[in-house]
């Protein structure tokens, strides 16, 4: 059995299962593995460049240059541990070998006796889709991953990872229906199952034969964030004033710091009688226009129109239509709270194979619980 052995390493993988035995090895990108080591390389001579001339300094001076020299080894212990890391990423590996019937996992660890392990297809309990939030230093990205979802961690089986959100569900179902697997994702109530026989059924078909998971009441009263207007033909759904948090206000500060840095700039420029350049003023009104353009999606609202033939979502902007995105009630397959891990918020996600539309990502959780078991009833007609 592994030990902390991570689900996958790649951020781009496919595992193609056309031909048997297919098989497949999960490693780290060469890519960033040539980064780690041409920076550690680079580093290294700069650490041993300036050890040596310090070196070389101290016998020309006949004194020492302690404080130097400890840097120089330091830079010289990152580079190696840049090397030797990047080394040992691209060493460790997960090899996966299907034949058919069952799966053989082979673990090389970086250091370490290799493990191998055989699991039988019929011990896994659906192909999964989730969303992976990896940190990188200042940067960040996601990572959408299908795998065969197993209780014991260890014999996960990835079948596609990628950064990209490009047609990622249609390669999900595709899996599930490769392998006659439910479709499994993580949803607001836990793990949620979708038989391969269903996953191109619409909410409606769902709620006919009495496969939607647990629905509340959905009913009135709204909660207070949400304005509800129920008429004969729609139901408009907008949520009540502009709700800011640590965002919110740190897009405000960027934009009053932004004016004030421009602005004391040109001051200090005529003070000192320096011609302010024509760079200056461009540079300057591409910041005030991308500073601009956050601070007025501070004021951007969302219309959410429920009607027997679709739902749509209208932005608005100081109560004027800026954009508008539609999907046909009949290809509507989930409605479900989707977490964006970049601003750690939710919103509601109204889902077809080919579209996701979303609404509400500033409003309460709890708010938008009730919100997605009210819009279910209203798709479903109930």
């Amino acid at each position: 059995m592994f030990i902390h052995v991570p689900d996958h390493f790649s951020s781009h993988f496919v595992f193609d299962m056309r031909k048997h035995p297919a098989t497949a090895t999960d490693r780290s990108s060469l890519f960033f593995v040539f980064c780690g080591w041409l920076c550690g390389a680079l580093l290294l001579c700069l650490g041993l460049f300036e050890l040596f001339s310090f070196l070389t300094a101290e016998q020309n001076n006949g004194q020492s240059f302690l404080l130097v020299e400890i840097f120089a080894f330091v830079i010289i212990l990152i580079a190696l541990g840049l090397i030797i890391g990047a080394t040992f990423s691209f060493i460790r590996s997960k090899k996966f070998i299907f034949d058919g019937n069952s799966f053989t996992i082979i673990y090389r660890p970086a250091i370490g006796i290799r493990h191998t392990l055989t699991e039988p297809l019929e011990n896994y309990a659906g192909v999964r889709l989730r969303v992976l939030f990896v940190q990188s230093g200042l940067f960040n990205k996601s990572r959408y991953i299908i795998d065969l979802y197993h209780k014991d961690n260890n014999k996960i089986i990835p079948l596609y990872i990628s950064t990209k959100n490009n047609n990622i569900r249609n390669i999900w179902e595709s899996y599930a229906r490769q392998f006659n697997l439910p479709a499994l994702s993580i949803g607001d109530r836990g793990l949620v199952r979708r038989e391969c026989a269903d996953l191109d059924k619409s909410l409606k078909e769902l709620f006919a034969e009495g496969k939607l998971p647990y629905i509340a009441s959905g009913k009135l009263p709204a909660p207070e964030s949400l304005n509800l207007t129920d008429k004969l033909r729609e139901t408009v759904i907008t949520p009540k004033g502009i709700f800011w948090d640590v965002f919110s206000s740190l897009s405000l500060f960027i934009a009053i710091a932004a004016v004030f840095l421009l602005t004391a700039g040109a001051v200090y420029l005529t003070i000192i009688g320096a011609d302010i350049s024509g760079l200056y003023w461009a540079i300057g009104g591409g910041v005030l226009l991308a500073t601009a353009y956050f601070f007025l999606r501070l004021f951007c609202s969302y219309r959410l129109i429920l009607t027997p033939k679709e739902v749509t979502v209208i932005k608005t902007l100081f109560g004027a239509n800026i954009g508008k995105d539609s999907l046909d009630n009949a290809y509507i397959e989930n409605v479900e709270l989707s977490y964006n891990p970049t601003i750690d918020r939710y919103s509601l996600s109204v889902i077809s194979d080919d579209k996701i539309i979303t609404f509400g990502s500033r409003l309460p959780v709890g708010d938008l619980l009730w919100l997605k078991d009210f819009v279910i009833r209203k798709l479903v007609g109930n």
